[in-house]
This record gives structure tokens, sequence and C-alpha cells, in this order.
């Protein structure tokens, strides 16, 4: 087969070819979050873990993806997309091997974290290679596409996981990556030409590579998740110093980058409004949505007594607004601009999240799917016109990096909407009177747990509500894309 990439803005068959080769990764590795996260009662109760260990088999993932998606995405600048991309997809192949085999919980959580290394490697580099394909001004239509994979993927995700936990048990889910994995690779080996940011932008090799960003950038990511989340359960004194030393990270990466020869990460960026506000709104916009995903399923199996399948089946309803809105918005992003899609799905996200800060263990299932849905088609609406107007004004020799930092938000965002769930939730069932475990929420669990868990639930989708209002001013206020930089 006939190899492209780079260069080839010109030629439709080979840069939706080339786009093809990476949609299939992105199938799978999406694939699986949905999967796991069907999984995950069904792992609680086989290990008899609580609210707070078991977060850390979406957690840990998410923690070790972002820690590498920014020095993955500028290593690819450097030494090339396509070996990076593959290598990542091999490592959570393996990843996904060990963990079916897993003894215990906490070896399931290491492997889970060897996943996350490998899709930091592959997420990093997904929107650089779709940047590098189309010229500017498809853009949109190019991450509206991306956008529907991803929404397929959220779709067959709960949905396969919930039929193989029903069938094969939940160690199933895990073993399917395997064979998946390997064609995922296949498919960039065979398509993809490789491609990496000019010598003169970049110098090629590691020797270039900022080591010293890299390792700021990921031990403030990780204090911060480690603080926000307090997996060893800390005192409130030592998770203060944790964020504190956050802080101080953050800091002085920030220094550094500013005077490094090779910066990972360019803070000139952040002086354009439209470049801030976007990454700013971005972030807060997928803080919300990640307690639907997380959540759902626990009230869904826990509270109303679906089986994984039947929730499975349900939480297919995160993605459909996706999958229909999304390349919709993103192509006419392209025409009209981004603001008015951005305002919009902020929105309707809004609407969602309030009509879940409604429910109660009877509520019907319409009204659970509804909210879900008005959610979902916001962040389809939202997602992509933001992302094409985040790399409007982004020079191309830093699109791999800035993609790892597009999807650095997304996933450092999932983790602290996660970790803010969990603690909201733990202290409402606490205030209750009742342990925050996650025993049991398989089958179904008695009805004070439950009407217990569900009002967690309802403050949760509360809060969320109201930071995206703050997504709606943000979107409201970014103004027209920057000037395209090729």
């Amino acid at each position: 087969m006939r190899r492209v990439f780079g260069g080839m803005a010109g030629r439709s068959s080979q840069k939706w070819w080339a786009i093809a080769s990476v949609a299939v990764g992105t199938l799978v590795t999406v694939a699986d979050i949905g999967e796991v996260n069907v999984a995950m009662p069904t792992i609680a109760d086989r290990f008899n873990s609580d609210l707070a260990t078991v977060q850390w088999l979406a957690t840990g993932y998410l923690v070790a993806t972002s820690a590498l998606l920014m020095p993955m995405g500028r290593l690819s600048d450097m030494i090339g997309r396509k070996k990076v991309y593959i290598c990542g997809l091999l490592i959570f192949t393996l990843g996904s091997g060990l963990a079916g085999a897993a003894p215990n919980l906490q070896m399931l959580i290491l492997f889970r974290v060897l996943q996350g290394m490998g899709i930091g490697m592959v997420h990093g580099n997904q929107m650089a290679i779709m940047a590098s394909v189309f010229p500017a001004e498809e853009r949109g239509k190019a991450l509206g596409f991306h956008m529907t994979i991803v929404g397929t993927a959220l779709i067959i995700g709960p949905a396969i996981g919930g039929v193989m936990v029903d069938a094969f048990g939940w160690r199933s889910v895990f073993f399917l990556n395997i064979p998946l994995g390997l064609l995922c690779a296949l498919a960039p080996l065979l398509i993809l030409k490789e491609s990496r940011a000019p010598q003169s932008d970049a110098k090629v090799g590691l020797g270039g590579f900022d080591w010293m960003g890299s390792f700021l950038s990921s031990a403030a990511l990780m204090t911060f998740l480690i603080g926000l989340t307090n997996p060893f359960g800390w005192n409130t004194g030592l998770v203060a110093a944790v964020l504190a030393s956050c802080v101080g990270l953050l800091a002085v990466f920030v220094a550094w980058e500013a005077r490094a020869k090779a910066p990972m990460l360019e803070m000139a960026l952040f002086r354009n409004s439209i470049f801030s506000l976007g990454v700013s709104a971005r972030a807060l916009g997928f803080v919300a949505a990640a307690t639907i995903l997380f959540l759902m399923p626990f009230y869904l199996q826990g509270v109303t007594g679906y089986s994984p399948g039947v929730a499975g089946a349900i939480m297919t309803s995160i993605a459909f607004g996706i999958v229909v809105v999304g390349p919709v918005a993103g192509r006419l992003s392209d025409r009209f601009g981004p603001r008015p899609f951005t305002v919009a799905g902020a929105v309707l996200s809004v609407f969602g999240l309030l009509t879940l800060s409604r429910i109660t263990p009877d509520t019907a299932l319409w009204v659970v799917m509804l909210g879900i849905l008005l959610q979902s088609s916001g962040m389809g609406m939202f997602t992509a016109p933001n992302a094409s107007s985040i790399l409007s004004g982004v020079p191309r020799r830093s699109y791999g990096v800035v993609s790892g930092f597009v999807q650095l938000i997304r996933t450092a965002s999932t983790v602290t909407g996660i970790g803010m769930a969990t603690v909201v939730i733990t202290l409402t069932m606490s205030s209750l009177g009742l342990e925050a475990t996650l025993e049991g929420f398989a089958e179904g669990v008695d009805l004070e747990v439950g009407r217990a868990f569900t009002e967690g639930l309802r403050r949760v989708f509360l809060l969320m509500a109201g930071l995206q209002v703050v997504v709606v001013v943000l979107a409201a206020i970014h103004g027209r894309p920057a000037a395209r930089s090729e």
C-alpha cells in the first residue's frame, strides 16, 4: 500500500487515507475507556474495593496519559510522529494483556497505568497528524471527523464492554485489546510516511529535547492530581503541602520554559487571548463531562438495578450527540467561525447537567437519557470548533506539542472531574452516616445506600452545571480566530 503523510494538503484521497489510519487507533483506544468504565462496578465488587481505590483504574490511567502527552508531542515533532505513535500503540497493547492477567487490584491499577503511558504517546500525536495533513481552511472538518470517531468509540465502548463482562467476565475487556491494538499499529505502519517539524524549527534528535521541561511539567501534573484525589489517605496538612509543591513546580516550569533555547511549550502562546481563553474553556468543559462518564455506570447498575450489558447500552447515548453534532459543527465552524458553536454547545451542556442534577432513584430512564444526550450534544458542538480555534494561531513546528497540550487539557480535566466527584459523593454519603463503598454495586444496593449515592450525584451535577456556565462566558468573549500560521 502506498505510504502517505506530510505535504499532501492538495491530495484529497491521500489525506483521507492518512487520517483513516489514525482513526482506527482512536477508535480502539477511546472505546477502551468506556469498556473499562462499564466493567468497574464488577471489578470493585470482585476485589471488595471502595470508591477512592477503584477510581484509580480511571485516575491512574489518565495521570500516566496526561504526564506524557506534552513530552511525547514535543518528541514527535523532533524524531517523527509515526515512530512515537506506533510505539505508543504497542505499549498500550502490552499493558492491556498484563491487565487482563492481573492477580489483584493493585497490579491491575499498575498495568492500567502502563496502558496510559502508551496512550500518552498515541493521543499526543493524533491532532498533530491531522493538522499536518489538512490545510488550515479544512481543519474544522478534519477535527469534526475526529469527533465522529471519538463519538463512535464512546458508543461501542460501553456496549461492547457490557456484553463482554456479561458473557466472559471483566478480564475479557482487556484481552480484547491485544489483537485490536496490533491491528491498529499495522495500519499507520503501512500507510503513514514519517513526519516531523522542519530541522530549522527544532533540533532533531534526543539531544535537543527539553528534558528538564518534561520532568517539571510531569511532576507538577502528578503532584496536582495526587493532591486532588488523595489516594493514600493523607491528612489535610500533607495534602495541602503536596498541592503547594505543585504550585512551586508549575512556577519553576514556566520560568524554565521562558528561558529554554528549545522549550517544550512556548509561553508566548498564552499571550494570545484566543489561545488562553480557548484552553480555559476546554479545561472546564471536560471537568464537567468526566463526571457523567465515570459515575453514571454506578447509578445505572447499583441504584436502578440494570445489568452491565443494559447499562452499557444506555451509556452509548453519551456519544450519540457527539457523533451527530460534532462533524457538522466542525465543518460549519470553518465557514462561520468557532464562537457560535462553542457558545451554543456550552449552553446545551448546562441544560443537560441541570437535568441530571434533578434525578432520583426513581427517575424515568428517558429523563436520564435526555440529560446525557443534551450534555453530549453540547460537547460535540463545542469540542471541534474549540480545538480548531486553539490551533489557528499555532506555527506548524509546534503542532505536536500543542496537540499534546490540547489532549492534556482533556485528560487532566477528566481526572480533576473524577476527583472532585469522588470527594463530593464521599462527603455526602459520610454526612448521611454511610460508608462510600462500592461493594455490591454490580448487583444493586439497598434503598438507603442508593438514595445517599444519588444525593451525592445530584450535588456533583449541580456543581458541574455551575462550571459549565463559566464555559459559556469564556466562549462568548473568545473572539475571532487568530491569524493562521503555517
